[in-house]
């Protein structure tokens, strides 16, 4: 663990549907409102405005390319160091970003989740607390179906298809590889644990 700027920022990463927004969101709320910063990396997908919508939907979402990792950087840089930014709101089911943005204020914890954040190194060098959620194959499709047909208006068959076409492969060649990095593996499967518990303690160790 590492502690280099005013506010200590926690990496939560695992593959699609591993039980990582679970897990943050339960984090955040072990502490009092407006002390943690939960941040999404897919809040920074690209703007994919300049395609026709068939053009944007044949885009593979699950390859780092996918993701504007500059801005996410910046975004980072900037409230660590106690200024505000702006979060940009990425439309699900069109592809693109809106007009709008969340304007967050600095805070002593960011925590930030997302599946290829551990594939950069100059956010890696940010991150002091990097976690990694592990979730069996078939558990991570089932929540990712149920998340994705609830809340980004997809079918499950566009899902599977999906799924085995570049979720699978891209876990497999990106974020697998990356729980090399973490400072703490969670087994999703683990129920009984509490996980947000453990974790709490360990961020509580970095900032006393």
């Amino acid at each position: 663990m590492k502690n280099k700027q005013p506010s200590t920022i926690i990496g939560i990463s695992g593959g699609s549907g591993s039980g990582k927004t679970y897990i943050a969101k339960g984090l955040t709320k072990r502490y009092k409102k407006g002390f943690v910063n939960l941040i999404y990396q897919d809040s920074f997908y690209k703007d994919l405005s300049h395609l026709t919508l068939e053009q944007r939907a044949e885009k593979n979402f699950d390859n780092p390319k996918a993701i504007d990792f500059a801005l996410l950087i910046q975004v980072i840089k900037t409230l660590s160091l106690g200024d505000p930014a702006q979060i940009p709101i990425y439309d699900f089911t069109k592809h693109i970003r809106a007009n709008n943005f969340i304007k967050l204020k600095p805070s002593p914890i960011i925590v930030l989740d997302g599946t290829l954040i551990y594939t950069q190194p100059k956010l890696l060098e940010l991150i002091d607390l990097k976690i990694f959620i592990d979730a069996p194959d078939k558990l991570r499709l089932s929540r990712r179906i149920k998340r994705d047909t609830d809340e980004r208006g997809r079918t499950p068959n566009s899902i599977m298809t999906q799924y085995s076409k570049s979720v699978r492969p891209m876990f497999d060649q990106f974020v697998a590889p990356t729980a090399k990095y973490a400072d703490i593996i969670v087994d999703s499967n683990k129920h009984e644990i509490d996980h947000t518990g453990l974790i709490k303690n360990e961020i509580d160790k970095n900032l006393n």
